[in-house]
């Protein structure tokens, strides 16, 4: 790391939260047994500007095992800014070694952590139930259990139901997001990606974000087209974009035409854009994010690099 790398980190570390828009994310390429920790004051602002009125840092995160030594394995050592982390693929039968994890994301760095369900069929929800609307508010209880059960902080349905899906049914879905909401409580999140449009008024009543794979994206106007399927029930500040980073990580996504700086990677133009109905000082979308975040650790010059850059985008540091 180099010396402007520190300077910067300690200045950033003594910032009041008052004039630190975002926090800085820089972080060298590290091994498990070398982990680059903070004073207590850094955190203490870094867990108060999760808090704060700002664009949210997403993405979903595969192969996590906490286990290894190999950061990319590891929620702790993803980049600090991140708001909100789903986990992609096993979700349960958590080893300790990913309790403390979890826990040590959460409660040191602020970071909250979902993980994700297909919902076109209850075969994929904890427990064993068959996949009929009465079993819904039982399978969603399930799901509920499960959260509390390891300490999640909510639930992200991937929602890319057909016709034949129990859940393309939208009275179906409302009633799993009602009845996930009756059992979570207020303060855990709901979020619906995938299919956002198929979602009806009363369902957005009960979920907290819609995330629209906006996969290869080149355009502002393919974006807002994203955000007119559901901006009748959410405004601009629920609505996330994301990129596909399994297939786009090594160039930051697909060539994006941003309107005033020309061609840039589609995940640098997600961070830019706002939806139209943003019209006055201090509006702004829900954020932007990545699918399978991960794979973006393994840039040479600077890990998570792309994804770092689009939280300073919407969320420049203080000077």
């Amino acid at each position: 790391m180099n010396i402007n790398k520190i300077a910067k980190k300690i200045f950033l570390s003594v910032l009041p939260i008052a004039t630190l828009s975002s926090c800085d994310t820089d972080i060298e390429n590290i091994i498990v047994q070398h982990p680059i920790e903070k004073d207590a004051t850094y955190y203490e602002n870094l867990r108060a500007y999760k808090k704060s009125d700002h664009q949210l840092a997403f993405g979903w995160f595969g192969g996590w095992t906490a286990s290894g030594n190999s950061a990319v394995k590891y929620l702790r050592y993803l980049p600090d800014s991140m708001d909100i982390v789903s986990i992609w693929g096993s979700a349960y039968n958590l080893t300790p070694e990913q309790i403390k994890d979890l826990k040590y994301i959460q409660e040191v760095k602020g970071t909250r952590v979902t993980f994700t369900i297909f919902s076109h069929n209850m075969v994929n929800f904890p427990g064993n139930f068959e996949n009929t609307a009465e079993n819904i508010p039982a399978a969603a209880k399930a799901v509920a259990d499960t959260i509390f059960k390891y300490g999640y902080d909510g639930i992200d349905f991937d929602h890319e139901c057909s016709g034949s899906d129990l859940f393309y049914n939208k009275n179906n879905m409302t009633t799993l997001l009602k009845e996930m909401r009756k059992n979570l409580g207020p303060d855990k999140l709901i979020l619906v990606d995938g299919n956002v449009g198929y979602i009806t008024e009363e369902g957005w009543e009960y979920a907290n974000y819609a995330v629209s794979q906006a996969y290869a994206t080149g355009s502002p106007s393919r974006l807002q087209s994203r955000y007119n399927s559901v901006k009748n029930y959410i405004g601009p500040e629920r609505f996330i974009v994301t990129e596909n980073f399994e297939s786009y990580w090594q160039n930051g996504g697909v060539n994006y035409n941003d309107p005033e700086l020309g061609t840039i990677p589609s995940l640098l133009g997600m961070a830019h854009w706002q939806p139209s109905e943003v019209t006055e000082l201090g509006q702004h979308k829900g954020g932007c994010g990545t699918y399978h975040m991960e794979y973006e650790y393994y840039h040479s010059d600077d890990e998570y690099k792309y994804i770092r850059q689009a939280i300073q985008i919407m969320n420049p540091a203080g000077k």
